[in-house]
């Protein structure tokens, strides 16, 4: 290691360390090697517990890394080392970028989801320019909350914006959970942001009946689709993950397995009976709605559903709203079979066990759609008062009808 008059000192890869304001800090000008651009890296210098100097790669400028956190890194080592504390040694897994992360994520983790190409989206649109070249190390609460506002401002939903936030935690909690980093994981501490997605809008009868014959026209596996959504309540999802398997006949029942909130059982009203009959598949393991695939029949994805939203606009039933809550869309369906259910007047804890609620909140926002019943309720305990005072009057006036009926007087 050589030092000159200028304050540089000659690092191993042969680039000029520069001394910076910061006492044992410095800065080299270097071609990052992962990414193949200039970037500067920060080095800092120290004499551990046993008296030998020592570089440290702190990280780059691409990474968010400056003089001043490369200082406070030294000066955290500095301080353990002065009460006796080995320094640590290199996280596992520091060097790894967020890319290479979700590339690991991608292989042992997506596979077992059953429909992993919204993960896949998410880190597509939102995650793979701002982080995928970012040590997971480098990566900062900061960060996230200026990916989160960043997204906010460019109009995505609250709810998008959070299943984006949860991927990334989901990446760093199983690289973690498998041995592959153990560094900091940056999402401890973010604030998710509120979430205000409840649906208000549901379909009359006469705009269901438009949008299923709108379907019809464009795509019969879509109108069959928003049938049962329709008719059952099941989220989309659920509908194009059904087999020849699920399908109960005999009991009229429909088994929806690994939904959201675990397996449940469906109901086959006459119409989704005849419905199935005609379209189930001619065996157990195939999907009810399948398209042709490379590799043969494969399932219909989830994102491919063009000929609803169009089906919506040629109906109208969106024109004029911008509230987002108030527009149609394939949940609606869903949003619709709780609606008229609560209509007519079926208790709120039926609704939420046929459509599979993850909690009883989620049950509530339909009361609204029953007051009468809620009336009925409180006028209960009006009626019983007034049936107990009539029985009590009917009894005084029959004693006293006997009474006098008998010339018994009572006393003066």
């Amino acid at each position: 290691m050589a030092k000159n008059d200028s304050g540089t000192i000659a690092a191993k890869s042969g680039a000029q360390r520069t001394k910076t304001r910061f006492p044992g800090v410095y800065s080299r000008k270097i071609i990052n090697k992962r990414t193949g651009k200039p970037d500067t890296a920060f080095d800092i210098c120290y004499r551990d517990q046993e008296g030998k100097f020592r570089w440290d790669l702190i990280g780059y400028a691409s990474d968010g890394v400056n003089a001043p956190y490369a200082n406070g890194k030294r000066g955290a080592i500095l301080d353990g080392i002065s009460k006796g504390e080995k320094p640590k040694r290199k996280a596992t897994g520091s060097g790894m970028t967020f890319a290479q992360g979700w590339a690991m994520f991608e292989e042992k983790w997506l596979p077992t989801l059953a429909n992993p190409q919204d993960e896949l989206n998410r880190y597509k649109f939102y995650l793979k320019t701002p982080l995928g070249n970012r040590r997971l190390d480098a990566i900062t609460l900061l960060d996230l909350e200026g990916l989160k506002a960043s997204m906010l401002k460019k109009g995505l939903s609250p709810a998008t914006v959070r299943l984006v936030l949860c991927d990334v935690r989901r990446v760093y909690r199983k690289l973690v959970s498998w041995g592959a980093y153990d560094g900091n994981i940056p999402t401890d501490g973010l604030v998710m942001p509120r979430l205000d997605n409840a649906r208000t809008r549901y379909l009359t009868q006469e705009e269901a009946l438009t949008l299923l014959d709108a379907l019809k026209k464009r795509s019969r596996t879509w109108h069959d689709v928003a049938f049962l959504s329709l008719h059952t309540g099941m989220r989309k999802g659920e509908v194009l993950d059904l087999r020849g398997e699920h399908l109960d006949f005999a009991g009229g029942r429909i088994l929806v397995k690994d939904a959201k909130t675990g397996s449940r059982t469906v109901h086959m009203t006459p119409d989704v009976r005849i419905l199935l009959e005609e379209i189930r598949p001619d065996t157990q393991w195939k999907h009810v709605f399948s398209r042709r695939g490379e590799t043969g029949e494969v399932r219909i994805r989830t994102d491919s559903d063009d000929s609803f939203v169009r089906a919506v606009a040629a109906c109208e039933l969106n024109k004029g709203i911008t509230d987002r809550r108030h527009k149609v869309v394939f949940h609606t369906l869903r949003h619709t079979y709780c609606s008229w259910l609560a209509i007519s007047g079926v208790p709120l804890f039926t609704i939420g066990e046929l459509v599979g609620h993850s909690s009883v909140e989620m049950t509530k926002r339909y009361s609204h759609l029953c007051p009468d019943a809620k009336q009925e309720a409180a006028s209960r305990i009006g009626t019983l008062m007034q049936q107990a005072r009539d029985k009590r009057d009917a009894e005084t006036a029959t004693a006293d009808h006997l009474s006098s009926a008998s010339g018994i007087q009572g006393p003066s």
